[in-house]
């Protein structure tokens, strides 16, 4: 053997340092790149989790703002038409009538009767132009007592009276929301108001002076303050940046009990300022915390210098908000970790094999050794030689097939990542799937874990979307109630947002609703005014008409007559009253007086068809019974503000 083949094994030796020094830094590679892959996903499904919560919480802000803010607009819409009402009574024109004197007995009789019909009502009294008290009606708890002439007080001075006195009809003064005061003492429990003013002027042929309300908001407070959960705290501010609602009471009327440190703009001047700038604003995060707020306009464009608005805020504890970074975490936590333990597992098996193959090298090298000293051994030694080579050979396919699985684990980051991210209904299935696994995966298995996870998302989507659809149904609806402008709409789709909303109510009382508005039916008009005239109609036949009913039915259809459209809602039920029939539509005509009906509903209903949407509105008994109420609407109803003829479409719900 020549000296040239004796001495081969140190270029070998070489070679394989190289071939070790390469696979090292790729070892290095892979191990860093796993790390990276790992924090990566980790941060990405962090951060795609905290914005899902985050945008759930963004969505119920949203639905506790619009709710209060529809209870609010619902509340000044019941006041605003309680106080036209009022002034239109011929009693009240006929006691101030500039032809004859003022009758002061006879206008505290209409103050009385008026006082007992409609609820949250603290004063009624008429003041002349200069502030003096003629006429106040005291009601408490449903009973009205007329203050005597001596009792009367001069309120010139005071604010509102002033302000009200700014505000011109045919337009409504309502006063910032403020204590009741008796005796000059705040009245304990307190008890928020509205003043509301109307004024009385001799161009209407009445003596000049201001008809003025006092009216309870404890009912609404207590209403928005129910919105109140522990991740959505709900409050009310002032103009002035004065707590009207806040989940500490004690905060509440600082300035009034003359604690004015107790207030938004004094504890939070940063916060106040912006809210009291954007109008409409959600900041994440404020000192850790996430809170919305939206301005409540209260005043009207006719008015604007005297009225004052509100601001409604919502509020999600920084508490709740650790909560969701945390929650996010720990899955993102269990995906790095179950990252780095597979990569782990790979370069593990990596490491096991290269020892394998240094061992097989070392005993390359020995064998090698042994063939200079063993010349005569030189065919044994070729063919182990050829078995080592071979076992080399597998060995580097070996680590091939290992890098290749990383390279697959890196392909199926994203559906791992997705399977995480799988809602709570999946769990069950990637338990079972963890277990088969564990024990020895089958393919069976695999069959099943893929087949329920398709219907299980499946599932899932359709729920979203439902959800998604119905949202956007309250949000139309709302818009259209706020919405105050002659707009073109599809008078299907106003039905089928109104018929979402009673959806509950409906179901609790077991009517049901046949549907036979035409899809195609396009009318300009308010779209608003026809949801709560269509609204106030149904509830009025659920509350009188189908009451009681294991089957009662309410039917709506819509055709096109030339320029008019005719809308009939009709019922399977009782019917009307003959009594009753003359005077359905007069103001407080009610046969539910004793269930706390005022018989303002189908008045408020005659007065839209009629003044605001220039149409008629007739009432019908079918021969198969029942009551029928017929409509018909202009297809294109002229424009005209809804505030100036009056009644507003703000009115909800006062179905008698």
């Amino acid at each position: 053997m020549s000296d040239a083949t004796q001495n081969s094994p140190k270029p070998h030796a070489n070679e394989a340092h190289i071939w070790q020094s390469k696979l090292n830094r790729k070892r290095l590679i892979f191990g860093a790149g796993l790390v990276a892959l790992a924090m990566l996903s980790g941060v990405v499904l962090y951060s795609k989790l905290k914005e899902e919560r985050i945008t759930l919480l963004r969505e119920q802000h949203e639905e506790k703002i619009t709710l209060a803010v529809i209870d609010i607009n619902r509340e000044l819409g019941d006041i605003r038409n309680t106080l036209r009402l009022l002034s239109t009574d011929n009693g009240i024109i006929d006691s101030l009538s500039l032809f004859n004197p003022l009758n002061t007995h006879k206008l505290s009789t209409v103050f009385s009767r008026f006082g007992k019909a409609v609820d949250n009502l603290l004063q009624i009294r008429w003041l002349d132009e200069r502030g003096h008290e003629r006429v106040r009606i005291n009601i408490e708890q449903g009973k009205a007592e007329t203050v005597r002439e001596s009792a009367l007080q001069n309120k010139g001075d005071r604010y509102y009276f002033k302000n009200a006195m700014k505000v011109k009809p045919p337009e409504i003064y309502i006063s910032p929301i403020d204590l009741n005061i008796e005796k000059g003492a705040i009245v304990w429990p307190f008890q928020p108001v509205f003043r509301i003013g109307y004024q009385t002027i001799e161009t209407y042929g009445m003596r000049h002076g201001l008809l003025m309300i006092n009216y309870d908001l404890s009912n609404l407070i207590d209403k928005v303050r129910s919105l109140n959960t522990p991740d959505a705290e709900v409050m009310l501010v002032d103009a002035w940046g004065n707590w009207l609602m806040h989940p500490n009471k004690k905060q509440e009327w600082g300035t009034l009990l003359g604690q004015s440190y107790n207030s938004l703009k004094q504890t939070e001047p940063q916060l106040w300022e912006r809210i009291h700038n954007e109008k409409a604003s959600t900041m994440e995060p404020y000192h850790g915390a996430m809170i919305s707020a939206r301005l409540i306009m209260l005043s009207t464009k006719a008015a604007p210098a005297v009225a004052e608005n509100i601001y409604m805020l919502v509020r999600t504890p920084d508490e709740t908000i650790d909560n969701i970074k945390w929650e996010s975490l720990q899955p993102a936590l269990l995906l790095m970790l179950g990252i780095l333990l597979v990569g782990g597992r790979i370069l593990w098996r990596d490491f096991a094999m290269q020892h394998n193959l240094r061992q097989l090298t070392h005993t390359l090298a020995h064998e090698k050794h042994e063939l200079k000293l063993l010349n005569h051994e030189l065919d044994g030694a070729l063919s182990r030689q050829q078995l080592l080579q071979n076992e080399l050979v597998e060995t580097r396919k070996l680590s091939s097939l290992g890098m290749m699985v990383a390279g697959v684990a890196h392909e199926l980051n994203t559906p791992i990542g997705g399977a995480i991210i799988s809602t709570s209904s999946l769990k069950s299935g990637h338990r079972s799937l963890k277990t088969s696994v564990e024990e020895g995966l089958s393919r069976q298995a695999l069959e099943d874990y893929l087949t329920n996870t398709e219907e299980g998302l499946t599932l899932v989507e359709h729920n979203l979307t439902r959800a998604a659809n119905l949202v956007k149904s309250f949000k139309r609806l709302a818009l259209d109630r706020s919405n105050e402008e002659v707009v073109s709409f599809n008078l299907a789709q106003v039905v089928s947002d109104l018929l979402c909303s009673l959806t509950p109510k409906l179901k609790s009382s077991g009517t049901t609703i046949i549907n036979h508005i035409d899809t195609e039916l396009m009318l300009t008009g308010y779209p608003g005014i026809v949801s709560q005239i269509l609204q106030n109609l149904i509830i009025n036949a659920i509350t009188y008409g189908t009451y009681g009913m294991s089957h009662g039915e309410i039917r709506l259809d819509a055709r096109l007559d030339d320029t008019w459209v005719i809308m009939t809602v009709s019922d399977n039920g009782k019917g009307v009253a003959p009594e009753l029939k003359e005077s359905l539509f007069d103001p407080f005509v009610t046969s539910g007086r004793g269930l706390g009906h005022t018989g303002l509903g189908l008045h408020l209903v005659h007065q839209w068809v009629t003044r605001l949407m220039h149409g008629r509105i007739t009432l019908e008994s079918p021969k198969a019974g029942g009551t029928a109420f017929v409509i018909h609407l202009p297809k294109n109803v002229p424009h005209s503000h809804p505030s100036n003829n009056g009644s507003s479409p703000e009115k909800v719900n006062n179905s008698d």
